[in-house]
């Protein structure tokens, strides 16, 4: 069974639901799926830590692609995403490591997205 963790940043109540519903759909499919809404509380290893281990494990890491996203992703909201932020060091390690050859991190845009919220593209 595929594991999979979808990396997303908070934009909304309506947004959060969104990605819960995806995630739970994902299982319902069969697929091992994993957010950090399913956490209660704080994992005892911390966020960080917690982070990293979702995206090491995971067979497939679902990029969930917004503006806020991207911003958080590329290190420019020094206010708020951390989680993403954090993310994004890990993701452009591995894929670095990698020689950017991976299909290990899908981008997903939203409907009413673009292209332009892919941190690689």
């Amino acid at each position: 069974m595929p594991k999979v963790f979808i990396s997303y940043s908070h934009d909304s109540v309506e947004h959060s639901r969104d990605i819960l519903q995806l995630s739970d759909r994902l299982r319902e499919d069969g697929i091992e799926c994993f957010i950090d809404q399913y956490v209660n509380g704080v994992p005892t290893e911390g966020w960080p830590r917690w982070m990293e281990k979702q995206l090491k494990a995971a067979d497939f890491v679902l990029l969930v692609c917004t503006p806020t996203y991207l911003q958080r992703f590329d290190g420019e909201d020094t206010e708020d995403g951390r989680g993403v932020n954090f993310k994004g060091v890990i993701v452009f390690q591995i894929l670095y490591d990698a020689f950017h050859r991976s299909t290990k991190f899908i981008p997903v845009i939203p409907d009413d997205g673009s292209r332009d919220n892919v941190p690689w593209c």
